[in-house]
């Protein structure tokens, strides 16, 4: 255990996101650990810190579960029905009018309107690319 809790916080204390603040705390508590006097919260402190910080690393020491034990657990869970909404089409069909609406607005200049025409235009044949797709 003392290597374990000393690797610990040298691990913490090298992580970019440890608070300077923590890292001071991490620096007493070391020094309390290699008098012999780290009391058994902080040292659950600095393991769940490290469990934290570092997550792909205490994976193997907790341990893992085989898929089939995770997917007997949700065997019986119900599936959520779908709500119904609108079509693609009527859901494409209103984000055509909400584009337009977006790239044109009526009180441009009609100099700048002429440009956001043709972006609206390249939208809107990429829509019609994607409607076609779908109906076939």
């Amino acid at each position: 255990m003392i290597v374990d809790i000393e690797q610990r916080i040298e691990d913490l204390l090298k992580h970019t996101g440890v608070w300077d603040e923590t890292k001071e705390t991490l620096r007493e508590l070391l020094a309390e650990h290699k008098a012999g006097t780290l009391d058994a919260d902080d040292a659950r402190f600095i393991e769940g810190l490290h469990r934290k910080m570092f997550p792909g690393r205490n994976a193997a020491a907790q341990g893992t579960r085989e898929v089939r034990e995770v997917k007997a657990d949700n065997d019986d869970a119900a599936v959520p029905v779908a709500p119904s909404g609108a079509s693609a089409g009527e859901v494409i069909a209103a984000l055509r009018e909400d584009l337009a609406g977006i790239v044109t607005p009526s009180d441009m200049p009609e100099a700048e309107q002429v440009l956001r025409r043709e972006i609206l235009a390249a939208i809107n044949a990429k829509l019609d690319d994607y409607d076609a797709k779908r109906e076939s």
